[in-house]
């Protein structure tokens, strides 16, 4: 044990190292009473000068109580059981670390980031009684040494739910301003988006008061017209609620928000991915250009159980099936149609002359508008 006596003692000699360092260096080495006083020696000396600066970490450990301030200061308003930690050094810590060890050949021991890693999450783990894992963690901490600051990243909620929609022109989706075309500017508040109500604007609103988190990203089951409703069941929909801070709120399982009315919503451990089949119950109002009488209506038996298909060069090969076709006359230039169909059916592609075939113009041979069309109910 000798020759490592005589490393620990050049290494002391050379390099002022403070405790901590010290201790990780040497962990290793010789642990005999001789070499443990030689370093308790070393470490007494280290402390008592104010002028001391370790020569791998340069002091950073004197640092630590005001990192682990502010991080615990952030904490506070985190609901979290689990979390983990990336941490950001200087790399010239990390290559002076490197270049001692490789000087005197020490192995075996970890590196400087591992270990200061290590000692913060020991500290966070007892101050908040949580857990640290790499397996999908509530909070992920990334602490930056070299400016003693701390960015705090939690793990997405995912949510499922419904909407039924009461009132006519209320879009569906957020319109990006017209100004900055969604970069944002002083028209728009910066937000990017048009100041419009929307469905997405009023479900993400809610569901970011709730667990105060940062953004909203829906994923749609089919779409409306702006003067459409939405009723029956109503629309499925998928949300992803980015950084949420408060993962612990109760959802319930409806909320009214003003014209949408939200049911089914509930939180899932993972949000399906890839698009998801369904069908809609919906009842088109259409006005024709000619006269329209029942018996030319009935033409349009001949869409039950008929695959739609798009002609157009960049859809071609995509079909959608009507399992079910009712009509009723309105007027001398007017009908309703009810379908009941796979859904992503533009519907009013559909009515009038276009690359759907067929479509009810062609079957009718009579130039066919969409009034307004309605969703009764949509199945997935």
């Amino acid at each position: 044990m000798k020759p490592q006596r005589v490393t620990i003692s050049k290494i002391l000699k050379k390099y002022d190292l403070c405790q901590y360092c010290t201790s990780r260096m040497f962990s290793k080495l010789d642990d005999t009473p001789t070499s443990k006083l030689l370093i308790k020696k070393h470490v007494k000396k280290f402390n008592k000068s104010p002028n001391h600066t370790c020569y791998i970490c340069k002091n950073i450990f004197k640092n630590f109580d005001s990192l682990l301030t502010n991080i615990y200061e952030k904490l506070d308003y985190v609901d979290f059981k689990t979390f983990n930690l990336g941490l950001t050094l200087k790399p010239s810590i990390l290559e002076r670390d490197d270049h001692v060890k490789s000087k005197f050949k020490i192995k075996g021991i970890e590196n400087i980031k591992f270990g200061i890693s290590s000692e913060l999450i020991k500290k966070i783990s007892q101050k908040t009684s949580s857990k640290r894992t790499n397996d999908d963690p509530d909070l992920f901490i990334q602490a930056n040494l070299k400016n003693d600051s701390c960015f705090l990243r939690t793990k997405p909620i995912f949510v499922y739910g419904r909407y039924n929609k009461k009132i006519r022109k209320l879009a569906q989706k957020q319109v990006s301003c017209i100004n900055c075309n969604g970069i944002g500017c002083h028209n728009c508040n910066f937000t990017g988006l048009k100041n419009i109500e929307t469905i997405e604007g009023k479900i993400s609103t809610f569901l970011i008061e709730k667990f105060v988190a940062n953004q909203v990203k829906i994923n749609w089951i089919g779409g409306e017209d702006q003067s459409s409703l939405v009723l029956g069941n109503g629309r499925p929909f998928f949300a992803t609620i980015v950084n949420p801070r408060k993962r612990n709120r109760i959802l319930r399982k409806s909320s009214d928000l003003n014209g949408v009315y939200l049911s089914e919503l509930r939180k899932l451990s993972v949000q399906p991915k890839g698009s998801i089949p369904f069908k809609s119950e919906v009842t088109i109002t259409i006005d024709t250009e000619k006269v329209i009488s029942q018996n030319q209506l009935k033409k349009l038996s001949i869409l039950e159980n008929i695959k739609i298909h798009n002609t157009s060069k960049d859809k071609k090969g995509i079909s959608k099936k009507i399992y079910k076709v009712g009509y009723k006359k309105l007027g001398k230039t007017s009908f309703s149609l009810d379908l009941f169909a796979d859904g992503g059916i533009p519907i009013k592609s559909f009515i009038q002359n276009s690359d759907l075939s067929p479509n009810v113009s062609e079957i009718l041979e009579n130039h066919c508008k969409c009034k307004k069309f309605d969703f009764k109910n949509i199945i997935i």
